[in-house]
């Protein structure tokens, strides 16, 4: 036994932290805890470098205690089922520190990057003269805006982003290179001038993209940059880490976690189910992401690009085709089912995914449940609008737990499973699935820093495509093999990112928005850069995550890019707020992780938590007059509300006999029907008929082609009585193509009957 003591390295090997020891022993009280810190101090006496004290009590071992203390003692200890813990906050850890020193340089080198790209946006907006408000959409619209060159404008806000993330990551990278060059230069001054850059530069900017040049502000943000340099401080920092550890497993599954998931169900899940299928069977936008698609499903052979356009994804109409009713209140009912399953699968995801990264079960878990207040607009109303939904990105903290766990220990399993569940996100969601592609591959790139050939960028990409290929030829056939698929399938990435459909432009003006216009992109690009330039020194699971999280923050933003309202910035700022929390955690360890107060990191945690829930429920979209965040969900009728809300009657479609009699005598069962009606989705769901129209609703349609694509082919036209028109455009040529192609033949109670001219 005193050999075993007396031996530095078995010492050494042997540490552990008294909260993971009590944890495991389940230790009765503060009285055991204080008997064993001395034992542990009698059985380290012989290490000089260790001390013994109220700051040193963590790092103790008191395995080598136990040893020496009479059995009778040790039993006595190892009672009860929960321990008082001595300090609410724990000390930050080697690996934190240790990316502090360098996340200080890649913040501000971050900033400079991002100085670059507004001066260069400027210049290409206003100086160069480029077309940047063609309409590369063809017959799509683009954003429409109260003042001119709004295309132009939108266009500048997405190149400006791609130079920041570019910029910035270069400008990061090479200051932490340059590190030695700062030797002396404190690092808090480093975030006073990557923070006076982004004030000034948030100035800039918004007067840059309303074509005026701000020369005070550009003053100030490059002057900002040497505040580092202004003066030499010697700065003295006698943190010391505690050894990383990882107590809870990835597959353990406990009491507590059976609680959280219980809880977590009960916040997701809706009560009122009846009222929200009668609010969602009502709205378009509903039918356009799921409702729509699937009712083609009705008639057989049909293929998405060719036949119908699936505008968010394939994955969800596929499968919701399979739940199809022609009673419509039936109908609805399993729609509000279907999403609130996804929304289940995903916030349970993360909860996952997030607890094996913090290692801790309560912020993960408020997390997750932050998560579903941000997606929330209205009076609870994000099922009715379920492209706001976490529906669009179901699969991505799966994918992030395979990827992490890839990069900190690879497998070709895991590569496998990585690549099945992004072929599998594609599938789901063309524009979120291609975001969760490229992040893989991003984050494979990291390990080309370890001198690896990118062989497993490449085979990720090509086993990815050959699952997604084998995906869509089960579910619609050998048909998906052609360009007209693949241009239809393509068509939301480009409609989204250089197109500027549906865009809406940013607004500039200083404020809250300063910190995800600006901020948070910072902070995202300096930590991955942090991470993967000391990668190969420190390749941990938990790092690993953070990189990973961190690419996901960055490159899911790009639909905000495009639609630049607050509420679509707050339904993708999932990953923001996980490298948020991260870090500030990280934080309160290294500030308050050694004091030996109570009240004060207790204070602190409080205050952080209300300042929090202040910023949630003040929430408000500043272009669009919607509540959304924390307000908007407590109106959301989930089983932890206990209220089923305002009455809602059932979805009720109004057929007599003439008009089911008109429709079986010119559309068979497995047919096709071209209707224009208001609620044209759940007339035919009623009648059991596939829309003919290329989208819908019909009503909505916004292309001219998609018209042309409705009406090739078809020998019928019924018109609902009363059925309007979304788009002027849309009803000249309607109204066009009747009068020239068609003659009414019949009536009905409800509907008028056109057929093509012989």
């Amino acid at each position: 036994m005193k050999g075993k003591i007396g031996s530095k390295g078995a010492t050494n090997t042997r540490l552990s932290t008294v909260a993971q020891f009590a944890i495991d022993h389940r230790l009765a009280s503060r009285g055991a805890i204080a008997h064993l810190s001395v034992a542990a101090a009698f059985a380290t006496r012989r290490e000089d470098k260790l001390s013994v004290g109220p700051s040193a009590l963590p790092v103790l071992s008191l395995r080598p205690a136990l040893e020496l203390m009479p059995k009778n003692e040790n039993r006595t200890m190892i009672a009860g089922s929960s321990i008082s813990l001595l300090h609410p906050i724990k000390p930050a850890t080697k690996s934190e520190l240790s990316l502090w020193r360098f996340y200080g340089y890649a913040v501000w080198g971050a900033c400079v990057g991002a100085l670059a790209a507004g001066i260069l946006a400027y210049l290409i907006l206003n100086v160069t003269r480029l077309d940047l408000g063609a309409n590369l959409a063809q017959d799509f619209p683009v954003i429409q805006s109260n003042f001119s060159d709004s295309a132009a404008i939108k266009r500048a806000e997405k190149l400006f982003y791609v130079f920041f993330y570019l910029f910035g990551a270069v400008s990061a990278f090479a200051a932490i290179r340059l590190q030695e060059c700062f030797h002396g230069r404190s690092p808090v001054l480093f975030y006073v001038s990557a923070l006076a850059v982004v004030l000034a530069l948030e100035t800039f900017l918004q007067d840059a993209f309303q074509q005026q040049l701000n020369v005070l502000a550009l003053v100030a943000a490059a002057c900002a940059i040497f505040v580092p340099f202004l003066k030499h401080v010697r700065t003295q920092t006698s943190f010391e880490g505690i050894p990383e550890l990882r107590p809870i497993t990835f597959s353990e599954f406990r009491r507590i976690d059976a609680a959280l998931v219980v809880a977590l169900l009960a916040l997701t899940l809706p009560l009122s189910v009846q009222r929200l299928a009668s609010e969602a069977s009502v709205n378009p936008h509903a039918v356009s992401f799921l409702v729509g698609p699937a009712l083609y499903q009705f008639a057989h052979g049909l293929v998405p690009g060719r036949d119908f356009l699936s505008f968010y994804g394939y994955g969800p109409p596929y499968l919701f085709g399979r739940l199809l009713s022609a009673d419509t209140n039936a109908l609805y009912l399993r729609y509000i089912g279907f999403v609130a399953a996804t929304l289940a699968i995903f916030h349970l995801s993360a909860y996952w995914v997030l607890r094996d990264f913090f290692q801790s079960r309560m912020l993960p878990f408020f997390l997750a449940a932050v998560f579903l207040a941000l997606c929330q607009y209205g009076d609870g109303e994000a099922f009715n609008g379920p492209s706001a939904l976490a529906i669009r990105y179901m699969f991505v903290f799966i994918a992030t737990g395979i990827l992490a766990r890839y990069l900190a220990q690879p497998s070709r399993w895991l590569l496998v499973a990585m690549s099945a569940v992004c072929a599998g996100s594609i599938f789901w969601n063309t524009e979120t699935g291609i975001y969760t592609w490229a992040v893989g591959c991003a984050a494979l790139s990291v390990r080309l820093l370890e001198r690896r050939w990118p062989w497993e960028a490449a085979a990720f990409t090509g086993l990815s495509v050959a699952i997604l290929v084998a995906l869509l030829v089960a579910a619609f056939g050998s048909a998906v093999l052609s360009t007209d698929f693949l241009h239809a399938f393509l068509a939301p990435i480009g409609l989204h990112s250089v197109s500027n459909w549906v865009g809406v432009p940013i607004d500039w003006q200083p404020g809250l928005g300063t910190f995800y216009q600006l901020i948070l992109p910072a902070m995202a690009i300096a930590t991955a850069i942090s991470v993967g330039t000391t990668w190969a020194n420190c390749r941990t699971i938990e790092r690993a995550y953070l990189l990973v999280l961190s690419l996901v923050a960055l490159v899911f933003m790009a639909k905000w890019m495009n639609r630049s309202l607050d509420a679509v910035w707050q339904q993708n700022a999932f990953a923001y707020l996980a490298v948020c929390a991260w870090w500030g955690r990280s934080a309160f360890r290294v500030v308050l992780g050694r004091t030996t107060s109570r009240i004060v990191p207790a204070l602190s945690l409080t205050a952080t938590a209300a300042l929090s829930v202040a910023v949630l429920l003040s929430a408000q979209d500043r272009q669009q007059k919607v509540m959304i965040g924390l307000r908007s969900y407590l109106k959301y009728p989930s089983i932890t509300s206990l209220r089923l809300g305002r009455g809602a009657g059932h979805v009720k479609v109004q057929l007599d006999s003439s008009d089911i009699d008109l429709v079986n005598k010119v559309v068979a069962r497995d047919g096709r029907m071209l209707l224009l009606s208001d609620q044209d989705w759940l007339v035919l769901a009623t009648l059991g008929r596939a829309p003919k129209s290329y989208f819908l609703p019909f009503r909505d349609i916004f292309s001219p082609e998609h018209v042309t694509r409705s009406f090739a082919g078809t020998n019928h036209f019924i018109l609902d009585r009363g059925a309007t028109y979304e788009y002027a455009w849309l009803k000249e040529m309607t109204e066009k193509t009747l009068s020239e192609d068609f003659e009414l033949t019949d009536e009905s109670t409800r509907f008028v009957l056109y057929r093509r001219k012989s």
